[in-house]
């Protein structure tokens, strides 16, 4: 049984109780459906649409990276997703340009979407305000607003939900409620479980303990767990103010493996963690092993993850929900409180003098 009190750790360094805010996860989903569903979107001419770009940065982002891997299988045109000032060269009247800033106020992402006006592109945005909306309403471009106050990587449900449904409302992908109900329900009892910080099995914090001290490195297979495998590098790094790195396989056994052959003092303190879906390829999975074989005399501690919820969607929200826990246990663990991002705000302030 865990030596720490998380009770007491949640009480002293939770400054912006974000304990309640991940425990708040199911409901975020919820509201984003309902904005998703609820936002007009006359002014696209969903038929010519030919491919999407979600633009955004940090924790707005990867409300894109979640659609363009959870609709490899499922979508009718391409998704991309661009993290920058500029769009890519192809985008036109034919290109639905998503830009998803939580704040309203991010710079790459006003730039993308001035860019995608330039372009003739057909336009909507995600965002809780700021100068995002006030460009919007003024171009009168669809704009789904959503509740603010939260730090961007904290609102992914808000983020992320409205996205698939406006997707799915333009015939991008196909999306069946069923898919809906199982990625909520998911999401409801993953909170539940990980939220209770009195229990010894819980498993966000018996792997949070596991990374105390150690360099997490994470791998998964590309498809399908690309952007969880992102999603918890950047949570440990902003929650846990811990570096994390992450990779995918079949990728990864044709470089980084080899990586794995000096400093061996630093290779010991690594932790190496593993997360496996149901739909793993059998290819994958022998590679997966085999890898394991090879690191396992090397690496501090190796911890493998299954996700095994019967539909894509939830397994990847159940695996992001409980990186997103085990970052918040990381920092209670190592005494930091989850919510400040002071090297964030010396760049930025560094870059407005």
């Amino acid at each position: 049984m865990s030596s720490i009190d998380y009770a007491a750790r949640v009480s002293s360094l939770d400054s912006h109780d974000m304990y309640s805010v991940l425990c708040d996860y199911p409901q975020q989903a919820r509201t984003g459906m309902d904005i998703g569903n609820t936002l007009n979107l006359g002014t696209v001419d969903a038929a010519n649409v030919r491919q999407v770009v979600v633009c955004g940065m940090g924790g707005s982002a990867i409300g894109g990276d979640v659609l363009r891997v959870y609709a490899t299988s499922l979508a009718r045109v391409p998704i991309a997703v661009n993290r920058g000032y500029r769009l890519p060269s192809y985008t036109g009247p034919q290109t639905l340009v998503v830009v998803l800033s939580y704040s309203g106020n991010t710079e790459e992402s006003l730039s993308a979407y001035a860019d995608a006006r330039d372009r003739g592109a057909q336009c909507v945005v995600i965002t809780s305000g700021g100068m995002l909306l006030e460009r919007a309403d003024a171009d009168e471009v669809p704009a789904a607003v959503i509740p603010g106050g939260l730090a961007p990587r904290s609102a992914l449900g808000y983020l992320f939900f409205p996205l698939l449904m406006i997707a799915a409302r333009l015939d991008v992908l196909d999306l069946e409620q069923s898919t809906l109900t199982d990625a909520v329900s998911t999401l409801e009892t993953a909170s539940k479980e990980y939220a209770d910080y009195l229990s010894r099995e819980n498993p966000a914090i018996q792997v949070a303990e596991k990374l105390v001290g150690r360099l997490p490195v994470l791998y998964g297979a590309q498809e399908g767990l690309e952007a969880v495998l992102l999603r918890w590098r950047c949570q440990i790094e902003e929650n846990a103010k811990t570096l994390a790195y992450s990779n995918v396989l079949p990728e990864m056994n044709h470089n980084e493996i080899v990586g794995w052959e000096q400093q061996p003092d630093l290779l010991r303190r690594i932790a190496v963690v593993v997360l496996h879906d149901r739909d793993d390829l059998p290819q994958i999975r022998k590679r997966i092993s085999v890898t394991l074989d090879i690191l396992r005399p090397m690496a501090g501690d190796v911890v493998e993850i299954y996700a095994r919820e019967e539909t894509l969607l939830a397994r990847v929200l159940g695996l992001i929900c409980l990186g997103d826990w085990i970052s918040f246990y990381l920092a209670m663990a190592t005494g930091v409180d989850p919510y400040p991002i002071e090297n964030i705000n010396r760049l930025k302030a560094a870059l407005d003098t």
